[in-house]
């Protein structure tokens, strides 16, 4: 189970980092989910990434340790771009935590560059299949799901093309994930039906208007610092976020 932040558009990804750090602590107090009660006992505790738009591509960062033990997690505030993606990883099995199993995983393919965050467990991993070209560096489901995904997009990668695959997953407990390349991220959601967290596996969005001009946030929990307005994604679709023009 994870915590996962984005945006598109003109936001200080600092402020981005401190949302994910309130959430991978379990301190948002701009939102109550099933696990809250747990408070400090409940953390997300095993990495942190970040992917975000340099130049025409994209730059990635990773780290096994805990975004608020880290320093290095302080550095995003130096970040500057247009489209950003943060991850806080929270490990079903602590011997997965790694660098390499950590979130955001990357790859360049059919041409372009490819990123992925995921929340959530794929217990029957023998049904994602992958292109041979696609070699895992990690153990964990997140990236076996991404290389099945994109085996799986023939039609360019849209929104329903994205919904359609993730709908054919099967024995899971959800499968919200972000699909980033360096001008747009795709936003699904899926959780199970008989989730008995189902608010902990809502994601969330906003829109607003800044100093640097317009941008969009998407969040695994509203942050009211960040935003108002924010209202859920519905679940089983995909929203598209592109770079406000």
């Amino acid at each position: 189970m994870c915590r996962m932040i984005a945006a598109v558009g003109g936001f200080p990804v600092s402020r981005l980092a401190e949302g994910l750090r309130a959430m991978a602590v379990n301190a948002n107090e701009g939102h109550e989910h099933e696990l809250t009660a747990l408070g400090d006992r409940f953390q997300h505790d095993s990495g942190w990434g970040a992917v975000f738009r340099a130049g025409a591509g994209l730059e990635r960062v990773r780290s096994a340790a805990p975004c608020f033990r880290d320093p290095g997690f302080r550095t995003l505030g130096e970040v500057r771009s247009d489209l950003v993606v943060l991850h806080a990883r929270r490990a079903k099995n602590p011997r997965t935590i790694s660098t390499v199993n950590t979130h955001p995983f990357t790859v360049r393919w059919r041409g372009e560059e490819w990123a992925f965050c995921h929340n959530g467990e794929v217990r029957d991993t023998g049904q994602l299949t992958r292109d041979p070209a696609l070699a895992p560096e990690g153990s964990t489901d997140s990236e076996l799901l991404f290389f099945h995904v994109l085996t799986a997009l023939d039609g360019g990668g849209g929104p329903g093309e994205l919904t359609a695959v993730l709908s054919r997953i099967r024995d899971f407990t959800c499968v919200n994930c972000l699909l980033v390349r360096p001008s747009s991220i795709l936003v699904s959601t899926r959780r199970a039906p008989d989730s008995t967290t189902p608010r902990y596996y809502t994601m969330w969005r906003a829109d607003g208007e800044g100093p640097a001009g317009r941008f969009a946030l998407v969040s695994s929990e509203p942050v009211r610092e960040l935003a108002d307005g924010w209202r859920p994604v519905e679940d089983g679709s995909t929203l598209a976020l592109t770079i406000p023009r």
